[in-house]
């Protein structure tokens, strides 16, 4: 049935019968299809939600207002009135997730798709501070009153997955190192950042950058937990060798050595996560050793 709403959909919109219809599995809120037409390639996005797509157009303008390389929008429909979901049309940016990418990339490219990214951040963080934290759309107040609530709530939320993974003393070790890092935690403003600009929504094409995907909402916080997750996403999908891209990431954002711990331990909050909807062996070992390197490093 949604394959039938989704023909129906491109045939009123643009007048022609669709070639080919492709639902794009490589994502979480919404659905996603990729649609061939005689003369062009779109994208539908879909929710059964109203609230996902609601602010998606508003943040995707003011993103390409920066100079951002983000989608071109077709048409827009949040009502469900003619269809049982509410939907965005974009022109398809050609290539594919950096995920996909990332290993057959050369050091001089990665290097200049970091200094891209980190210049994305660093545009993003020039609109105004929030006055909350958390994920929500551009100008919009979080529902967080501190970074450090979030960061609690973050490591609480997955840390069950870990219990019967690490040592007593390396779950005790865990826990010093957070409180260590809470001061910060509790300094850092409500900047706004893109926060899964990781190896996905990040499309490639031969190596160089062709635009950025997936703006339903902007996180308020601390953009190193991005770099995190990043890291995390890495060893999780792919593993230790293209890590040299989070390297560069690094030299282009000029992360000093106490940065660099921050990263660390939000890539092993991240890994909590990733561990819990992980079910491959190879990938759950990578993360696990991962998480006990990065213990090892922090702990001093």
């Amino acid at each position: 049935m949604m394959f039938t709403h989704i023909k129906e959909l491109a045939e009123e919109t643009f007048g022609v019968t669709p070639l080919h219809i492709e639902h794009m599995t490589f994502g979480h809120s919404n659905k996603v299809f990729r649609v061939e037409l005689p003369d062009e390639k779109i994208i539908i996005r879909t929710n059964q939600d109203k609230n996902v797509l609601l602010k998606t157009s508003q943040n995707i303008n003011i993103l390409s207002s920066l100079g951002l390389p983000v989608p071109m929008i077709i048409r827009t429909d949040i009502t469900q009135n003619t269809y049982p979901f509410s939907f965005m049309i974009l022109r398809e940016i050609e290539g594919t997730d950096l995920r996909y990418e990332i290993e057959k990339m050369t050091v001089e490219q990665l290097r200049k798709l970091a200094k891209e990214i980190v210049s994305f951040q660093r545009k993003v963080a020039t609109l105004p501070k929030g006055t909350g934290f958390g994920w929500v759309p551009i100008h919009e107040k979080g529902p967080y009153s501190s970074w450090a609530e979030i960061i609690e709530r973050d490591y609480q939320a997955h840390f069950s997955t870990i219990k019967n993974e690490l040592s007593m003393n390396q779950l005790d070790d865990l826990e010093i190192i957070k409180n260590r890092f809470e001061m910060y935690f509790q300094s850092v403003e409500a900047t706004c950042f893109l926060d899964d600009l990781t190896i996905k929504n990040v499309i490639i094409l031969n190596g160089e950058l062709q635009g950025i995907i997936d703006f339903d909402w902007v996180c308020y916080g601390d953009p190193l937990y991005m770099i995190g997750l990043t890291q995390t996403a890495i060893i999780s999908d792919i593993g230790e060798e293209p890590l040299q891209y989070i390297e560069e990431i690094c030299k282009e954002w000029g992360i000093n050595p106490f940065q660099s711990e921050v990263i660390d331990f939000y890539s092993i909050i991240h890994a909590f996560q990733f561990l819990e909807f992980q079910k491959e062996r190879v990938p759950r070992e990578r993360l696990l050793s991962f998480i006990v390197e990065k213990v090892d490093r922090l702990k001093g």
